[in-house]
């Protein structure tokens, strides 16, 4: 509301003690917000998203943000109530007062915000139907309805909270936190009172609605009251617990107290059990082998590609995250430089660039150890089935199959040669996402340095052939240590399986001396070459990042007016320690 005489908001108060200048400035933003009113927003301060006449953000900006919240909680639900009803089997479980607690509050949420949408509609009714503010809380009501559905229906059918409707709560509460200061901060309860009553009464049903679907346990049916014996509580565990690993707290505690022993650990879930793994690989390897050129890849992929491309999709976000962090420190040193200046920029531009790394931060963290999850358990099921697929059919070994397998051949498949596909799993998506990884941090220091980025590249380029040619040293030393560990497995099954003509004989020596060339001569030498080999490799990938630092930064200063500044350098740090990430994933997955 803006004063006839002052053309200012009433009710702005302006943090600190401002100077003349300051003010004036103020005014100036808030004429040009009231002449020039932006498209789709009624509210004189426009989009934003930083206010210019106080402490917060601008309220379509915030309503924008309630929106997005509003379309996660109806598509989200939506989806989650899709599987409720078709994936989940109902249970027996009576209602208690938790049950229609939870649906009382809701359902009180929903009268209060149709009411608000009343009362927007009342106080603009010319132009509510204009305004993003209406709209954004019409898309509340509609998502409120959804996530009403998905309380409801996931009383017998789910063991936990839904994990749409918690982030729909905690982001809930949290965008109408933000909006109730920046009413408060306006002062809008002068002149909107029953708006302000309405996100009041919203926030407090919000925040009881949270409390009373996360803190307070979902009542369980008489069968899963009992449980398994030892049950892995990750089977049970909400979206919260899975994301920062909460479910492990007990064992780690228990761990931090006492020697662990098996008996302490929890029992694998059922999906991850060798009779299933074994039962979903075999059962995609049948359908392999009715076709001309049957695929073991495509097998594996099969039975066990769902988990992992989820966590690649993880993965991706995580290496976008991981490079949203250069740029916001790059704002942060702006921001602090500009305090250099007569006209520094508002306090709250500061704030939120700090908020936003934290954040950032923590999301890419998350999805960063929620990728490893899925990785491990992927490599760990292709490990199970394989040798359960291998034992399996080594007992059904014909006698002429059995003349061309030794014992020694069967043991090295099942102990080393599985191990080397579940090893790759790890390093699998690690090796696709280098090259994407590599590209958003040229193009980061493309915005940073300019052309002087191509003497980076070009010096990545020159690496290229070197680490190409230490990458087939490494394959051909891998292979022949391969054959060497083959010699020795079958030497050692010939030596055990006719020890007593061996020591009829006296042949030990003979034996002996044939064991230890196999084993001191090829595998020790084909060792030390491994090991001097990748001593190579480390440093030639660890060297990469500094020489691309390096031309980097020279080509910029003797190229370039612009001076080298702390707003360039550390940004631009921070990239290149990034870019070695991706250079060790090609040194890790070499002798792969």
């Amino acid at each position: 509301m803006l004063d006839g005489n002052s053309q200012v908001p009433l009710g702005v108060s302006y943090p600190g003690n401002h100077s003349q200048s300051q003010s004036q400035s103020h005014l100036d933003s808030a004429l040009s917000f009231q002449h020039h009113q932006q498209a789709f927003c009624s509210d004189a301060e426009g989009w934003g998203p930083l206010s210019p006449l106080g402490f917060h953000l601008t309220p379509c900006f915030i309503d924008a943000i309630v929106a997005l919240v509003a379309i996660w909680g109806t598509l989200g639900g939506a989806g989650a109530l899709y599987l409720l009803l078709k994936k989940r089997i109902p249970q027996p479980v009576s209602k208690n007062w938790h049950f229609y607690a939870k649906l009382a509050v809701l359902a009180a949420l929903l009268f209060v915000t149709a009411l608000q949408v009343a009362v927007q509609a009342e106080t603009q009714p010319k132009t509510f139907f204009a305004d993003f503010r209406f709209w954004s809380s019409l898309l509340t009501f509609a998502s409120l309805g959804v996530i009403f559905a998905v309380q409801y229906y996931e009383h017998w059918r789910s063991r936990q909270p839904n994990g749409v409707v918690l982030f729909y709560w905690l982001f809930f509460n949290i965008t109408y936190a933000i909006k109730l200061h920046s009413l408060v901060d306006r002062k809008d309860y002068v002149d909107q009172l029953p708006y302000f009553v309405c996100i009041n009464i919203s926030l407090g049903l919000g925040l009881l609605e949270f409390i009373l679907e996360y803190f307070i346990a979902k009542k369980k049916s008489a069968y899963d009251a009992l449980g398994d014996e030892d049950e892995c509580p990750y089977n049970y565990a909400d979206i919260f617990s899975v994301l920062t690993f909460g479910w492990m707290t007990p064992l780690m505690k228990f761990g931090y107290e006492n020697y662990l022993t098996q008996d302490d650990l929890w029992n694998l879930r059922r999906r991850d059990a060798t009779r299933a793994t074994l039962d979903s690989l075999s059962q995609a390897w049948e359908e392999e082998l009715d076709k001309k050129k049957p695929s073991l890849w495509i097998a594996l992929f099969k039975a066990f590609g769902g988990p992992y491309i989820r966590g690649s999709i993880i993965k991706s976000a995580s290496d976008m995250l991981a490079f949203v962090q250069p740029q916001l420190l790059r704002y942060l040193i702006a921001f602090i430089d500009s305090y250099r200046r007569p006209d520094p920029q508002p306090v709250i531009r500061g704030v939120a660039i700090a908020l936003a790394m934290f954040f950032v931060s923590v999301c890419q963290t998350s999805c960063l150890h929620q990728y490893f999850q899925r990785a491990f358990d992927t490599g760990m099921r292709v490990k199970s089935s394989l040798t359960a697929l291998i034992y399996s059919k080594a007992l059904r070994l014909s006698s002429e199959g059995r003349a061309t397998k030794t014992t020694g051949d069967i043991v090295n498949h099942m102990a080393v040669d599985q191990q080397r596909l579940a090893d790759l799993t790890q390093f699998g998506t690690q090796l696709l996402s280098a090259p994407f990884q590599i590209v958003l941090c040229m193009l980061s220091l493309y915005q940073l340095v300019g052309p002087s980025m191509f003497a980076g590249v070009g010096v990545m380029i020159l690496m290229i052939p070197l680490n190409g040619v230490i990458a087939r040293m490494m394959k051909k030393l891998q292979i022949k240590q391969m054959k060497n560990k083959d010699s020795r497995t079958r030497l050692m099954t010939e030596i055990l399986n006719n020890i007593k003509s061996i020591k009829l004989y006296a042949w030990n020596t003979a034996f002996m001396n044939k064991l230890s060339h196999i084993r001191n001569d090829l595998e020790l030498n084909t060792l030390r070459k491994i090991g001097a080999t990748q001593s190579i490799a480390n440093f030639t990938w660890q060297s990469t990042p500094f020489l691309v630092s390096c031309s980097t930064f020279t080509v910029f200063v003797l190229t370039s007016d612009k001076p080298l500044t702390t707003e360039i350098v550390f940004p631009a740090l921070t990239l290149f320690n990034l870019l070695t990430f991706p250079c060790r994933s090609y040194q890790w997955s070499s002798p792969l």
